[in-house]
């Protein structure tokens, strides 16, 4: 009995070791998430005045869409294994869909829908970063 009691605590532990490491991933991954959107919103503004700096913009963009799916599924992952997060993990994966939709809107005509998507993917990212440092790294496992 006290042999699997043992067990039980190791388990335990390294449950919140692996918790923590994800959380800390998530929250390295958000960093350059947000950063990703700050180059992505710079870029905008020297494309709009001077129409340069495209390849940058678009650099920035897979970026983003990389790094939103990493960030979707790291959460996605500590959600599963902890049972907890659940929300984040979801609002993440929606912040991955919204970026693909958000680029397809990138043409002259619809300049004012790729627009106003991307203030949606800026306070979903600014979000999901407040959220992961909001968490204890070591939260209780359900």
């Amino acid at each position: 009995m006290d042999e699997q009691l043992e067990k039980g605590k190791v388990s335990r532990s390294q449950d919140l070791q692996i918790s923590g490491r994800l959380l800390l991933l998530a929250r390295a991954v958000a960093l350059l998430t947000v950063s990703a959107l700050g180059l992505l919103f710079t870029s905008a503004g020297v494309l709009v005045q001077d129409g340069t700096s495209l390849d940058v913009h678009s650099s920035a963009a897979i970026a983003l869409h990389v790094l939103t799916g990493v960030l979707a599924l790291v959460l996605g992952w500590r959600a599963w294994a902890t049972r907890r997060g659940r929300w984040a993990a979801v609002v993440a994966l929606v912040l991955f869909g919204a970026t693909f939709a958000q680029a397809s809107l990138g043409g002259s005509s619809t300049l004012a829908f790729h627009i106003g998507v991307a203030l949606v993917l800026t306070v979903l990212c600014t979000w999901l970063a407040a959220w992961t440092f909001g968490r204890s790294l070591y939260e209780e496992i359900e």
